[in-house]
């Protein structure tokens, strides 16, 4: 099967399209610690929210139990949502069969990939899309780093993905990719080093070269070949 790739401006606008009037299962649902300065719009937009807004119900899954009893507590701010304090290992008892999975900027801090795909798997329906989104090996700000030997990092993360290796990981988890993109996620300039590598980036490099953006998002679903 030929895999689309292709570029887009913006990861959560991609991600949304999917989610229109669906059931959607929401995995780290409540971007723990930043759920309350989300909430308040003082840092990054929110997905969570942006889901509730054009999503038929969300069930949102979260380790935080403080950051998952907070947003239950605003059940005016998110009308379709509810969220759960629940392990992925516990998905085999999870009675929810969602139209879209969310798994956004997760599996970079897995150790076992393997059963966190197994997990998935338990709660996917043969129409389910599952939708992951995490950092590309080959952004351009990580490469002009290295090129001066300042290796950029998040200290919690595991594992990077380049295009080809997620591809590879998940077919060989009976996982079937449908289309990849390159994009951007949003995220606040910390310096003037930064935002001037930003917009160097996001008009010239990525507009030529959009395998540098900074994220990799991947629509898939059970393998119907097995």
């Amino acid at each position: 099967m030929k895999i689309s790739s292709q570029k887009v401006r913006s990861r959560d606008k991609k991600l949304l399209e999917f989610c229109i009037w669906k059931k959607v299962l929401h995995i780290w649902a409540c971007d723990s610690p930043f759920t309350k300065e989300k909430f308040n719009g003082e840092c990054w937009p929110f997905l969570y929210r942006e889901v509730d807004k054009i999503c038929s119900e969300q069930l949102g899954i979260d380790l935080d139990s403080e950051s998952v009893d907070f947003l239950n507590s605003h059940t005016e701010a998110f009308p379709n949502s509810r969220a759960k304090c629940m392990d992925m290992n516990m998905f085999g008892e999870l009675d929810y069969a969602p139209d879209v999975i969310i798994f956004g900027e997760v599996i970079e801090h897995l150790m076992n990939l393997e059963i966190a795909l197994t997990n998935l798997k338990k709660v996917m329906k043969k129409d389910t899309l599952l939708i992951i989104s995490t950092p590309n090996s080959y952004c351009f700000e990580w490469i002009i780093g290295n090129i001066f030997w300042r290796e950029s990092f998040h200290e919690d993360h595991k594992v990077y993905f380049s295009n080809g290796m997620l591809t590879n990981l998940l077919r060989h988890n009976q996982i079937q990719v449908i289309d990849t993109y390159f994009c951007k996620i949003w995220h606040e300039p910390d310096s003037t080093k930064r935002i001037l590598l930003s917009i160097f980036g996001d008009y010239f490099i990525y507009y030529l070269f959009p395998r540098f953006y900074n994220n990799l998002l991947f629509v898939a679903k059970l393998d119907d070949s097995n």
